[in-house]
């Protein structure tokens, strides 16, 4: 079966009013951004119908980022430079994830024997953050530092969701829910309802509604008001958490894991 993945969401409405905002700038995000999911230099053409930008404005962005460095071109076709990783080096030094976060993660990724994976919310997708395989010898998911996934089929998005205010909740539902599989749950009332099975077990648990035969665990990293501020999740073949007792030992672990986390993220 092959999953058609939609275009990612848009952030969720900010209290930011529209006249405080300078379009240019944000117009020059969405040409950056729009490389997140290229898997090859893309065109000035390419770059317009990805972000439905007029294509002279569409140059006039490009060539201002290459100017200041953040795209290198090629014939003619534009992919972003090393410098784009200065975007994300102050968040990641400032909460200290390779000192702390990074060592953590790594002895509980080997005790668990499964990779993990450390998640925060960004509107209406879950980005990895920061990510261990511990046991080089362990099969991965294919997911690194950066990716997005959907809060809505993924467990390491529910367990965002379902610790997130409930108006985040509410404007997440009222949208029209992707199908990523022929499993995926899109009904508001369903997803409210696994909400809140996760809310009352602690973590949560997804089985093939993102890729099919695979099951996630997540748990929250809560804040001080019992809020997520992020998530810690396993990804594996969906016969390996057959047993409810082996996904809460799972979760337990990851659990442990986010406590210790918790001052840190």
């Amino acid at each position: 079966m092959t999953v058609q993945v939609p275009e990612k969401a848009a952030p969720l409405s900010t209290e930011i009013a529209d006249k405080d905002i300078s379009l240019t700038f944000a117009k020059g995000m969405e040409v950056l951004e729009a490389f997140e999911s290229a898997a090859a230099p893309l065109t000035i053409p390419d770059l317009a119908r990805r972000t439905g930008i007029n294509r002279s404005v569409t140059r006039r962005l490009v060539l201002t980022l290459v100017r200041l460095g953040y795209l290198t071109e090629a014939n003619r076709s534009y992919a972003p430079s090393p410098r784009v990783l200065r975007l994300a080096s102050g968040y990641l030094r400032e909460r200290q994830f390779g000192r702390t976060v990074q060592p953590v993660m790594a002895s509980y990724s080997k005790q668990l024997g499964d990779a993990i994976s450390l998640a925060v919310r960004d509107g209406a997708d879950a980005i990895y953050v920061a990510y261990s395989p511990g046991d080089p010898a362990l099969i991965t998911s294919g997911f690194g530092i950066g990716s997005r996934l959907p809060l809505t089929a993924t467990a390491i998005g529910r367990a965002l969701l379902a610790f997130a205010e409930e108006e985040v909740i509410d404007e997440l539902l009222a949208a029209p829910l992707p199908a990523y599989t022929a499993t995926t749950k899109t009904d508001p009332a369903a997803l409210r309802s696994d909400l809140g099975e996760t809310r009352a077990r602690g973590y949560a648990l997804v089985t093939g509604e993102y890729e099919p035969g695979v099951t996630s665990i997540a748990v929250p990293i809560l804040d001080g008001r019992g809020k997520a501020k992020a998530a810690l999740g396993i990804v594996g073949p969906a016969a390996r958490f057959e047993e409810i007792a082996v996904c809460t030992q799972k979760a337990v672990m990851l659990r442990d894991c986010a406590e210790t986390l918790a001052s840190f993220v």
